[in-house]
């Protein structure tokens, strides 16, 4: 299995299925393929399938477009990254002009002690990329409903180190799409 530049720690923050792989027929490390957002129905596909290239991860021509140094080689190394589960077409953020890596999805515990002060709701909100924060009612809801309905995916710049947070609401993904 390759290490993922855009993405950390694959068998540990990627989103398997017990469904085998459509192409190989493989139980092992099967990532769910909702997640792809292809037109083509894929269901699963394993991580030595997904390797070989037999299929990419659809990138929105405006995700591209936020990168402008290298944006083909960034984007085609983006395409062969695992998708985050339940981010919707694969809204990948940004800075320094290069996609960030994946890091992980955090529960209040981990915000907790990734802060310096114990405070991990400050940090939340301190991380919390800037789109969400205008449409947030109440920071107290949301570090509330962290590991319920709600999930904090974690996305870390390679070059200057900066975090973001962006928020997924597991109910509305579902049945508001």
């Amino acid at each position: 299995m390759n290490n993922y530049k855009y993405f950390s720690d694959v068998l540990k923050n990627g989103y398997f299925t017990e469904t085998p792989c459509q192409f190989c027929w493989s139980s092992e490390h099967c990532l769910e393929g909702s997640f792809f957002d292809r037109d083509d129905n894929l269901v699963s596909i394993c991580l030595n399938c997904f390797d070989k290239r037999k299929v990419s991860v659809d990138i929105p021509s405006y995700i591209a477009d936020r990168v402008v140094k290298k944006q083909n080689e960034k984007v085609t190394e983006l395409s062969f990254c695992p998708p985050v589960p339940w981010i919707q077409n694969n809204d990948w953020p940004v800075c320094c002009d290069d996609y960030m890596t994946y890091i992980g999805e955090w529960e209040r515990e981990d915000f907790i002690k990734n802060s310096t002060n114990g405070d991990g709701l400050s940090l939340l909100k301190e991380l919390l990329i800037d789109e969400l924060k205008n449409n947030v009612e109440s920071y107290e809801a949301l570090w509330a409903d962290l590991g319920y309905e709600t999930a904090a995916f974690v996305f870390k710049c390679s070059k200057c180190g900066n975090k973001v947070v962006l928020c997924q609401d597991y109910w509305w993904y579902h049945f508001v799409d």
